[in-house]
């Protein structure tokens, strides 16, 4: 199987647990309306999660880093040794967003978004 298949049915499968238990937890009947309900909320945060990473992973935050490390250096008081160097071997904010989790986490979210989605319309 592969990996990728293998870590979105993991991060598929937590959700799914935690809405069960918290279903069990909460004060009155158990229904699977109740169910569907807490599934969605857990699954859209996830879905957010993957919505996130895949914002950073296209670089859209990498200019804003890098304006804040300019207005740092030229803040402070220390010395400048080498400061285009400096700025060349750090590496951006989207080279450290790994695309495999990245795309786990969205599509294992939307995927319980959409199924819990569905199962809500068809009760």
């Amino acid at each position: 199987m592969n990996l990728l298949v293998k870590r979105i049915l993991m991060i598929s499968a937590f959700p799914v647990l935690i809405a069960f238990g918290a279903t069990l937890i909460t004060t009155g009947p158990i229904t699977l309306e109740k169910y569907i309900n807490t599934l969605f909320y857990f699954s859209i945060s996830i879905a957010l999660i993957g919505i996130a990473l895949y914002v950073v992973k296209g670089g859209f935050f990498d200019f804003f880093t890098y304006s804040f490390k300019r207005v740092t250096k030229a803040l402070s008081k220390a010395p400048e040794i080498d400061d285009q160097i400096a700025f060349k071997t750090n590496f951006h904010l989207s080279e450290r967003v790994n695309d495999s989790y990245m795309k786990s986490f969205l599509y294992s979210g939307l995927l319980l978004t959409f199924i819990s989605i569905a199962v809500a319309y068809l009760l």
